[in-house]
């Protein structure tokens, strides 16, 4: 097998969670066949002194589909 990685920021303004199954499952509307997601950081929005936005950067891998 190989496999493609490739990063995908998520947004939500819920929690961090929320962002990273944000960055999923929109991912997953058009790439096919994902084995994997690692989170690599996460991050906030911040608007006169109150957070509006969290986001999750994620590493996504699908695999490569070969015919």
């Amino acid at each position: 097998m190989v496999f493609k990685l490739i990063e995908v920021i998520g947004r939500s303004n819920r929690d961090f969670t929320d962002a990273a199954k944000n960055a999923v499952e929109v991912a997953a509307k058009t790439v096919e066949e994902i084995r994997w997601v690692e989170v690599i950081s996460f991050s906030m929005v911040v608007k006169e002194g109150k957070v509006v936005e969290y986001q999750a950067k994620t590493k996504i891998a699908f695999e490569v589909i070969r015919e």
